[in-house]
């Protein structure tokens, strides 16, 4: 075989390969942290309050998995008060598996969430609430497990 087939040969494969990564590549998902991105960072401030707010609370609020619950508990001082918000958890790798759960505290001050509503994996707590006029943002880290 003379050097004008390999060549020929080469190109071909080069090519080949360059249209199955283009290919792959148009049909990768590509998701956003939120589809409102700009408008949500004009709103940032919010989160900025939210966070010196949230610190000043006696306690933070806790975030963990208690069985087939999810547990979020609240300090002692927002026992009894009514919470206007919403918990969001955000899952990195899929946005279709983000839930937004509204906040209703039980008499103890915390919402419990079946963890089986979720799927199994990584997940970011986003806890944004307002309470006397004052809005309070909480974020954490949470790995679901399904039982």
């Amino acid at each position: 075989m003379n050097w004008g087939y390999r060549v020929i040969i080469i190109f071909t494969l080069f090519a080949a390969g360059m249209l199955t990564l283009v290919i792959k590549s148009m049909r990768t998902r590509i998701d956003m942290v939120t589809p409102d991105y700009y408008g949500a960072e004009l709103q940032y401030q919010e989160v900025i309050d939210g966070r010196e707010n949230s610190a000043r609370l006696s306690a933070p609020v806790t975030v963990k998995q208690a069985g087939a619950l999810v547990e979020l508990s609240f300090p002692e001082e927002l026992k009894g008060h009514s919470l206007a918000g919403k918990a969001l958890f955000y899952r990195p790798a899929d946005a279709e598996k983000d839930m937004s759960v509204p906040l209703q505290l039980n008499e103890e001050g915390k919402l419990l969430v079946d963890s089986r509503r979720f799927a199994a994996g990584p997940y970011q707590v986003k806890i944004q609430w307002e309470m006397d006029g004052k809005p309070y943002f909480h974020e954490s880290s949470l790995w679901i497990r399904n039982y």
